[in-house]
C-alpha cells in the first residue's frame, strides 16, 4: 500500500495537479534544479552573476523605489559587475518595506498576489509575490526534501501549526484530501498537550514516514516526551526542521529519540527557501539559483568564514517586488564556500536565530539565546524546568519566565540565585526577576521564543 501511495502521488497526482489543474511549471523547474545542482562552480557563478545583474537592472528601470535613486549605477552598469554594485544598494529594512510597499512593486503580468508574515515579532509585513516566484519556491522545496532523502511521493508527516497553512472548515477538508493524495499526514503542532503528543508519537512510529518535518521547537518537545515516557519508536527516514532555530542540543535530542538524522532548512515567507542541509551536514547550502545571501557585521561589511553576523537576502526571481539586501532579522555564522558533496552553492555554517530574540547589553553588544538556553535549560536544570523564556524589559531589567516540568512546582526555582548570578555575569549589572507560569504563549505561527526583547519591539 505504501508503494502504491508513493507511485500515485509522484506519477499521477503531482503531474495532474501542477501541469493540468494549476498549469504551473513546477516539475519542469524541479528537473532544471536537479541538473544544475551538479554544475561546475564557475558555471554556477557565471549564471548567478547574470541573474543578479538582470534583477538589479530591472529594479533600476521598473521599480519606483530603486528608479528614484539619484547618483547610483545605471541599469547597464549593474549587468557588468553586479556583485560590486549590489553593495551600493541600501539595506532594505522591514519598516521601509511596510511604508513603501507600493513603490517597491511593478506590474509584470505574472499573476501577482499579496502575502504577509505572521507578525510574531511585531507588525506584520506585507509583500507581493508572483507565479514565477511561487513556482520556483515550490520546486526548491521539493529539491531540498530530496537532499534529505525524501523524494516526491514518499510518505511525509508534518508537525505544523500555522493556521493559514492548516486551513479551517472546507479548506481543512480540501487540505486533508490533498494530504491523502500526496501521501502526506499533517499533525497540528498547536496542540502539544501530553495526551496529544503521545498519540502523535504513536502515529509517527506506526507510519514510519520517509520524512518527518516540523518546527524545531515542536520536534524537540515531542522528543523530550518520547524520552520521558520511554516510548519505542520506529525511526523515520529523515527529520526536516524547517521552522524556528535548531540549536545543537535540540538536534542531538531529536536525533537520539527518533533514531534518524536531522536536516535543517532555513527560509521565510518573504523570500521563500534560502538554505538547507544535504547528507554531508557540513552546513546549509544557500540555494544560489533563487537567492543571494550576505552575512554582515554591524557596519554592513561581509564577515569572514566562521564569524557570525546579520543575514541580508536578495531574491533573484521575484521581479514583481524585488527584495534587494533585505534585512530579514536573523543571524547566522558564515560557512565555507563549498560542501564536499560537490554542489556549487556556498554555505551557512549555522542559523542562530532572530536579531530581535537577543538580549542587548548596555554597551550595545548582544547576548545570543544560546547562552540562556545553556544556562537555564541545561547547566542549572535538574529536570524541573520544562520551558522558559527570557524577556528583556529594558537595558537593566530581565524577567525569566519558567514553566516547571510536570510535578516539579516551585522546585524549578531552587537554583534561582545561581542562575541570576550567572546571567548578570554575562549581561552586566541588571535586575533579574524569576517568575513561575503554567504556560508560555507561542507566536502566532506556533514557534516558541527563548528570548523576547521588548526594547526592540518598541523600536
Amino acid at each position: 500500500m505504501t508503494d502504491l501511495r508513493r507511485i500515485l502521488a509522484s506519477r499521477i497526482v503531482d503531474p495532474f495537479v501542477w501541469t493540468v489543474l494549476k498549469r504551473y511549471t513546477v516539475l519542469e523547474r524541479l528537473a532544471e534544479w536537479q541538473e544544475r545542482q551538479w554544475d561546475d562552480v564557475q558555471v554556477f557563478e557565471t549564471r548567478r552573476a547574470k541573474a543578479l545583474g538582470a534583477l538589479l537592472s530591472h529594479a533600476l528601470l521598473r521599480v519606483p523605489y530603486y528608479a528614484d535613486r539619484a547618483g547610483g549605477p545605471t541599469p547597464e552598469d549593474v549587468r557588468f559587475a553586479p556583485f560590486n554594485w549590489l553593495l551600493t544598494f541600501p539595506v532594505l529594512e522591514k519598516r521601509v518595506l511596510i511604508r513603501h510597499a507600493d513603490a517597491l512593486t511593478c506590474d509584470m503580468d505574472r499573476r501577482s498576489y499579496w502575502n504577509s508574515t505572521g507578525g510574531s515579532t511585531g507588525e506584520p509585513v506585507r509583500f507581493m509575490q508572483d507565479r514565477v516566484f511561487q513556482t520556483d519556491a515550490l520546486a526548491t522545496t521539493m529539491l531540498m526534501y530530496e537532499w534529505a532523502g525524501a523524494p516526491r511521493g514518499a510518505r511525509h508527516v508534518r508537525l505544523w501549526g500555522a493556521p493559514r497553512d492548516l486551513g479551517a472548515g472546507k479548506v481543512a477538508l480540501r487540505r486533508r484530501a490533498a494530504d491523502w493524495l500526496s501521501n502526506r499526514v499533517t499533525l497540528d503542532a498547536f496542540d502539544m498537550s501530553e495526551p496529544t503528543m503521545l498519540g502523535y508519537a504513536e502515529e509517527i512510529s506506526r507510519l514510519a514516514p520517509k520524512c518527518l518535518e516540523g518546527y524545531a521547537d515542536a520536534l524537540y518537545e515531542m522528543a523530550l516526551r518520547v524520552e520521558r515516557l520511554g516510548l519505542p519508536m520506529n525511526p523515520p527516514g529523515a527529520i526536516v526542521s524547517s521552522a524556528g532555530t535548531l540549536l545543537p542540543h535540540m538536534r542531538e535530542r531529536i536525533e537520539t529519540e527518533f533514531g534518524a538524522p536531522v536536516f535543517d532548512r532555513y527560509g521565510t515567507r518573504e523570500v521563500g527557501n534560502v538554505a538547507a542541509e544535504c547528507d554531508r551536514h557540513e552546513g546549509l547550502h544557500v540555494f544560489g539559483e533563487t537567492t543571494v545571501v550576505e552575512v554582515v557585521d554591524g557596519e554592513g561589511r561581509a564577515v569572514a568564514e566562521g564569524e557570525e553576523g546579520e543575514i541580508l537576502v536578495t531574491t533573484l526571481r521575484n521581479y514583481t517586488m524585488p527584495l534587494i539586501r533585505y534585512r530579514i532579522g536573523d543571524r547566522a555564522v558564515r560557512g565555507a564556500e563549498r560542501c564536499s558533496c560537490g554542489r556549487p552553492y556556498p554555505l551557512l555554517a549555522r542559523v542562530l536565530g532572530r536579531t530581535e530574540s537577543c538580549v542587548r547589553r548596555p554597551s550595545g553588544d548582544i547576548v545570543l539565546p544560546e547562552f540562556f538556553i545553556h544556562v537555564i535549560g541545561v547547566e542549572y536544570n535538574d529536570g524541573s524546568i520544562g520551558k522558559f523564556q527570557v524577556v528583556q524589559e529594558s537595558l537593566d531589567h530581565l524577567t525569566v519566565v519558567i514553566v516547571p516540568s510536570e510535578g516539579a512546582g516551585s522546585t524549578a526555582l531552587e537554583r534561582e540565585t545561581e542562575m541570576r548570578a550567572r546571567i548578570r555575569q554575562m549581561v552586566g549589572d541588571c535586575r533579574v526577576d524569576f517568575i513561575l507560569a503554567d504556560h508560555i504563549e507561542p507566536t502566532p505561527t506556533g514557534k516558541h521564543l527563548y528570548v523576547v526583547n521588548r526594547m526592540e519591539d518598541r523600536g
